[in-house]
């Protein structure tokens, strides 16, 4: 069963992905690591020269390489939601978690760590990635199982929810499958 988290960049799945991971032991998938293996570049360098469509079906294509049977803690990308397909094997494949956070913060986060990596971030602007945010909450909610809020306390609180609903979770589908 997989543990995957969606979210909009700079909520905050990197850091509750690792400390799940180091609190499970479960093997932890990066998605956009995944993707950036397969294609030999970085993210920014795929938008680029292909555009966010080809980004997303490497996305689907790494995510679905993934084996279904294996426990695992998944970090996706940020707009991993807009991809129907993808969205579906989260779902089929394990519990799906919605970290969600203010607009403010986020901007805040991605300012202060703005390298050059989030190709959104140069081609939108912050309204339109205001915007984005706006659009791919209801693209969030849809997708998860469960939301959880960044921003209110530290993060290891918020990794620590996400394990007991995880645990919930896989309970409740054990006893259905029975």
């Amino acid at each position: 069963m997989w543990t995957s988290f969606v979210g909009f960049m700079g909520c905050g799945k990197s850091t509750v992905t690792r400390l799940l991971q180091a609190a499970t032991s479960r093997p932890l998938v990066s998605l956009d690591a995944e993707v950036e293996s397969r294609a030999g570049r970085p993210i920014r360098a795929i938008f680029a020269a292909e555009g966010e469509p080809a980004f997303r079906r490497m996305e689907l294509d790494a995510l679905a390489s993934l084996d279904p049977e294996r426990s695992l803690v998944v970090d996706t990308g940020g707009g991993v939601v807009e991809t129907p397909e993808a969205v579906a094997l989260l779902r089929a494949r394990g519990v799906v978690i919605w970290i969600d956070a203010p607009w403010e913060l986020l901007r805040h986060r991605l300012q202060q760590k703005d390298d050059g990596t989030r190709p959104l971030v140069a081609q939108l602007g912050w309204a339109g990635l205001e915007s984005l945010h706006r659009r791919r909450r209801r693209l969030y909610a849809a997708a998860a199982d469960f939301r959880l809020r960044s921003g209110e306390g530290p993060a290891g609180d918020v990794a620590r929810l996400a394990m007991l609903r995880s645990l919930i979770w896989e309970r409740r589908r054990e006893a259905e499958r029975r």
